[in-house]
């Protein structure tokens, strides 16, 4: 019985967690033509969300480490539900920057939190491959979320408001549905229990910090890519999309693949490899561009390769750190994904000015130091 209820919670933190993505997804593509605003101001509103997020993201570990993780789940896809709404009322500048900053504490609590439970719900012997799912849904919901707010977008062209109360209705559903299936494998009394082991966790995760804030700083310049094509006048052909397809899906089935070979073979083995690969991608992708379809059977295998860096990551962060500071790891981490996003959306929107190319280069400069920081730190544990 336990069992079950552990697979049916897992099943619906992947739902919950693409669904939300579909929204956060739809947001971004939403954002830049709802707000009369040039790019590199589209970019520090975008860069609050993150900047509240990683501000909030370590007390929000610490409650899930003393309070009900599903109860602070629930608050925080309520609040995201109301917020989301809420933008839809204005398009004064103040105002969406404050809900939007707003939605970024809320979005700490539900993402902490959703981590912190799909960590207590698996074991070290399939973490990597749970995690590799989670990383799927999360990347699958963005991309479609990315389709979702261009059919908006076209649907709602006059009245764009609209397409902000239908995000926010996605974001309720996600919640209705937390309050059904979502139960706690580890409860808060257990967490509070006199002599609980609190294992120490800083010098453990430090190794792995760099390349997790290089490839989110780069995943934060990826979603300036939208509008850098359009201001670049670069129109998508078929071939175009169809190659995106590919690498889209080869990276969505590389984030399984590659967090159930981390089960095998060590986490950060993987993640090395994984920020190898990106790096290849980017500098390839940015120096053929625009006939980078010319490199195809070559940027395809590289882009693979990438997905195996959040996967390998995640299950490191909830391998270290136990349950009684499973969810101030999380935090740790969210902070880090937060702060990476935030200057990766003002760097987006400064370095795109020049080129899309120039998104890519960026990402290669931040991403190989980081590796030799990385590296360095794993040889010195």
């Amino acid at each position: 019985m336990a069992k079950k209820i552990g697979a049916r919670m897992i099943l619906y933190l992947y739902l919950a967690v693409f669904l939300t993505r579909i929204g956060f997804g739809s947001v971004t593509i939403l954002f830049p033509l709802y707000l009369p605003a040039g790019a590199f101001q589209v970019g520090l509103i975008l860069a609050l969300y993150p900047i509240a997020e990683a501000v909030s993201a370590m007390p929000v570990g610490r409650l899930a480490d003393r309070m009900s993780r599903k109860k602070l789940h629930l608050t925080g896809m309520t609040l995201i539900t109301i917020l989301t709404a809420a933008i839809g009322f204005t398009r004064n500048f103040l105002n969406v920057s404050v809900l939007h900053a707003l939605m970024g504490v809320s979005a700490a609590m539900a993402a902490v939190t959703s981590l912190t439970l799909l960590g207590d719900a698996t074991k070290q012997t399939n973490r990597g491959k749970k995690m590799g799912g989670f990383d799927l849904a999360n990347l699958g919901g963005y991309g479609l979320g990315f389709g979702v707010g261009s059919v908006l977008v076209t649907a709602f062209a006059s009245r764009l408001s609209e397409a902000f109360w239908i995000t926010s209705g996605i974001f309720l559903f996600t919640s209705i549905l937390a309050t059904k299936f979502l139960v706690e494998p580890v409860r808060s009394d257990e967490l509070n229990q006199p002599g609980i082991r609190r294992r120490r966790i800083g010098s453990k995760i430090r190794p792995v910090l760099p390349v997790w804030l290089g490839q989110t700083i780069i995943l934060g310049m990826y979603f300036l890519l939208p509008k850098a094509f359009k201001d670049a006048n670069i129109t998508l052909t078929g071939q175009m999309l169809i190659f995106l397809g590919a690498i889209g899906g080869l990276f969505a089935l590389g984030a399984i693949v590659f967090g159930h070979i981390s089960d095998k073979v060590g986490r950060t083995k993987i993640m090395v490899l994984g920020a190898i690969g990106e790096f290849g991608f980017l500098v390839l992708f940015g120096w053929s561009f625009p006939y980078f379809l010319t490199y195809a059977l070559i940027l395809a295998p590289l882009f693979f390769l990438a997905s195996a860096i959040a996967p390998a990551i995640l299950s490191y962060v909830s391998d270290i750190s136990g349950k009684a500071r499973r969810g101030s790891a999380n935090g740790l981490y969210s902070v880090v994904l937060s702060i990476g996003m935030a200057i990766g959306n003002i760097l987006g929107g400064f370095v795109s000015e020049f080129g899309v190319q120039w998104i890519f280069f960026a990402g290669a400069g931040i991403l190989f130091p980081s590796i030799i920081v990385s590296s360095s730190l794993l040889r010195k544990k």
